[in-house]
């Protein structure tokens, strides 16, 4: 199965302190439904994919994402968004976008920064936020959709990631998905990249930690799904690799806003993870690692990795 990925627009209801949008990226034009329509058309003609990323921006902002949703899951496709989801806490709205599509070929992915309110709407600077997404999550699943928790781990809250699952256990059912993510530096002041920057070696006994609590909830029968994507294998001992997501595969096509208001479509590209670094290239399982965002490579380099040596 393929994936491909279509950012429809950077428009935003929120303003977190490490988005990689510009706030001139924002302002610009929306893209028209025939533009996207004709996109989407494009995308399709591979038909080998099998999943469509929609992203922003904040989709739901959008004035014809209940369209889109419609034209990709009436064929069968998976269509994944990746929102804040502070919109679906209004039942209404909820219940408009999902009588435009097929729940079942639905995914949602939502980011909290964190377990504590505070901690979260100091990352998103939106008062009010934390709950009106739990309260959209929350609503999505009532509506039989399936739900993805994105955590985007900095040096500011690596430290209670044990914290974050349990606490991620405690609202949501176990259908719902946890997934751990670094973060991309583009766009970022370096005094924000500073701020935010991790170690990944340095994370390994917080994770551990985090997966050895799931690790015993699945030895009682729970069966939440929990895992890490963009994260390199240095930030785990091997016992735990099964957590961590592999070397990714690029998209099959990718389209993105540009300032006149339409998308700009490219065939086959690569992603913009990989294992960029001198000490990746002497490690054992470079060939399998996800590794990171290459921003975080660009700006920190090597000492944010370490390689595996093997036995």
């Amino acid at each position: 199965m393929k994936t491909s990925y279509i950012a429809i627009g950077y428009a935003c209801n929120q303003k977190c302190r490490f988005c990689p949008c510009s706030k001139e990226e924002a302002a610009w034009p929306v893209v028209s439904k025939d533009d996207l329509e004709r996109t989407v058309h494009e995308i399709l003609k591979d038909r080998q994919t099998g999943q469509i990323v929609i992203s922003g921006g904040e989709p739901t902002l959008y004035p014809y994402l209940g369209d889109l949703l419609h034209k990709i899951t009436s064929r069968g496709i998976q269509a994944t968004v990746l929102s804040n989801s502070e919109r679906f806490s209004d039942e209404a709205f909820t219940e408009q976008i999902l009588s435009m599509t097929i729940p079942d070929h639905l995914n949602i992915i939502t980011t909290l920064h964190s377990q504590e309110r505070q901690e979260h709407e100091w990352v998103n600077q939106t008062e009010g936020s934390f709950e009106r997404t739990i309260r959209g999550l929350k609503n999505l699943r009532k509506n039989g959709v399936h739900v993805t928790v994105k955590h985007c781990i900095t040096c500011l809250n690596y430290k209670d990631l044990k914290k974050f699952y349990e606490s991620m256990n405690r609202l949501f059912d176990e259908q719902v998905d946890i997934q751990m993510c670094s973060i991309d530096y583009c766009g970022l002041t370096e005094e924000d990249r500073s701020s935010q920057m991790v170690v990944f070696p340095k994370l390994a006994p917080y994770f551990e930690e985090m997966f050895d609590a799931c690790l015993a909830d699945r030895e009682k029968g729970n069966q939440r799904h929990l895992y890490c994507i963009n994260m390199p294998l240095c930030s785990a001992d091997p016992f735990y690799w099964d957590f961590f997501a592999r070397k990714p595969d690029g998209y099959a096509s990718y389209a993105s806003p540009e300032d006149s208001g339409t998308l700009r479509l490219v065939h086959e590209t690569e992603k913009n993870t990989g294992t960029f670094a001198d000490e990746c290239k002497k490690c054992k399982v470079e060939t399998i690692c996800a590794g990171t965002y290459r921003t975080a490579f660009a700006y920190f380099g090597d000492r944010i990795v370490e390689h595996y040596p093997g036995d």
